[in-house]
């Protein structure tokens, strides 16, 4: 369960790797779920499929979210084009989390 404790912790894309591979790791969901983080971006993705995110903090410090696709599924990705910026650190955590209830959903169905 998030706790306002925890987001107010969060300040940096470092920060947020560091929280997600925890929350990961405490709830294998079984989709093995890659967060890597580079030089100030974090990119957020799952072996077998296509899509996945990207976080980064832009000069003004606010957070950009953006969606990364690999087209031919191989673990080269490239921006999507689409974004989203916030300021709130719990907008990015529901990104995530809904971008995880999406993998989890598409697999049931498969």
């Amino acid at each position: 369960m998030l706790r306002p404790e925890d987001v107010e912790t969060i300040l940096t894309t470092y920060d947020l790797s560091v929280f997600l591979k925890e929350m990961v790791q405490k709830d294998d969901r079984e989709l093995k779920i890659d967060i890597d983080y580079e030089s100030g971006e974090l990119f957020i993705n799952c072996p077998g499929f296509s899509e996945g995110l990207s976080v980064k903090i832009d000069p003004f410090g606010v957070w950009v979210i953006s969606e990364v696709i690999s087209q031919d599924n191989n673990g080269i990705f490239t921006q999507s084009g689409n974004l989203h910026k916030t300021e709130k650190t719990i907008t990015v955590l529901r990104a995530v989390a809904s971008w995880i209830r999406d993998l989890e959903e598409s697999t049931r169905t498969s």
